[in-house]
């Protein structure tokens, strides 16, 4: 019965050192997934950045275009908005101000100009468009803008 008891608890023992080596390698994937998803978002983010540029540069010059390159230009927007409905299948949606103020946890300010007609902190243009998860409510991407500040000077 004593043997009994001793195998018993090493095996006990060997069982709960086996959990636990498993729970690591678990979090350690579980991390790594987490890195990988967060790296291909960003990238995806750029390219999103790439086709908005992109198109607004065609936008400029669309009146001089012939019929095939027309059809070139819609084709790119049509990549540009495949890629954000994939994005927003999976929860990730691009940021809106519609009080169009900054908030620091979801924008980078990376200038300021002196409006007096306007409140500090209002957004006068966004250079790079902001991400949240929707799903899991955090900031995937600041968006990048220029705001109101009075008084900077003085």
């Amino acid at each position: 019965m004593r043997e009994e008891k001793k195998f018993l608890e090493k095996k006990f023992i060997e069982f709960q050192l086996k959990i636990d080596e498993l729970t690591r390698a678990l979090k350690k994937q579980e991390q790594t997934f987490k890195d990988k998803e967060k790296e291909m978002d960003l990238h995806l983010f750029e390219l999103v950045d790439s086709f908005e540029n992109l198109n607004e540069n065609i936008e400029a010059k669309r009146q001089h275009f012939d019929k095939t390159t027309r059809m070139l230009a819609r084709n790119m927007g049509s990549i540009e908005r495949k890629i954000i409905r994939f994005l927003e299948a999976n929860h990730k949606f691009q940021m809106e101000f519609p009080d169009n103020k900054a908030r620091l946890d979801y924008c980078e300010v990376v200038d300021i100009q002196e409006m007096t007609a306007l409140e500090n902190e209002t957004i006068l243009s966004v250079v790079k468009k902001g991400y949240i998860d929707r799903e899991k409510n955090t900031v995937l991407r600041k968006a990048q803008v220029i705001t109101v500040l009075n008084g900077a000077g003085s």
